[in-house]
């Protein structure tokens, strides 16, 4: 049996802890400077029932990647640039049960595919300003002279021009809105022909 490369006592020493504690009732303490090592390391070969090493592997060996796992993950990750390292592994884990997040991250790693390439900026229509366009706003305003309740500022603009044509009324309804925009139309330079849009 091998022993560790920092073992504090030989596989004889151990048995010899083991008998004096067991058999003449030696205590730990007593062992611990008569072999010159701490009282817990002979605490820990007390109550062990071997004098050997455990094994130092790990409790969860670490899978081997194969190449047809990592073939399969970059092209998956090619294939859906946004998915990440836990939707990869339980899409790949029907067709490989080693799949998880942790191998999966490792061969992004690797591959230097774990950030998703930028999305493209989607493009903004931008709403035209020109001679087919108007504004209208509402404003209220406290009534004048004493009255009571509010009066309501309808104002058009024309966008080319600039032109405004606004009127006051003691109430907002949609047909007073409809009203003032169709006498506005009247007024404002010309929306739909062909040249220029003067007064």
């Amino acid at each position: 049996m091998k022993l560790h490369a920092r073992a504090a006592l030989t596989i004889h020493q151990r048995e010899e802890v083991q008998r004096l504690h067991e058999e003449e009732r030696v205590s730990i303490r007593k062992l611990a400077r008569r072999f010159h090592v701490n009282p817990t390391t002979i605490q820990r070969w007390v109550g062990r029932e071997a004098p050997l090493d455990k094994n130092s592997a790990p409790l969860h060996p670490r899978k081997v990647v194969t190449p047809e796992y990592r073939s399969a993950v970059i092209k998956y990750r090619r294939a859906n640039p946004h998915h990440g390292p836990i939707r990869i592994a339980a899409e790949l884990k029907p067709e490989f049960p080693i799949a998880n997040r942790g191998s999966v991250l490792r061969i992004l790693q690797e591959e230097r595919m774990t950030r998703p390439p930028a999305r493209e900026p989607r493009p903004q229509d931008k709403i035209p300003v020109g001679r087919h366009r108007i504004q209208m706003d509402v404003q209220q305003l406290p009534a004048v002279e004493g009255g009571k309740g509010f009066e309501y500022k309808i104002s058009m603009i024309h966008l080319r021009t600039r032109f405004k044509y606004s009127e006051i009324h003691s109430e907002l309804r949609s047909e007073t809105v409809a009203a003032v925009l169709r006498r506005g139309l009247g007024r404002l330079p010309p929306f739909f022909s062909s040249g220029p849009t003067t007064p």
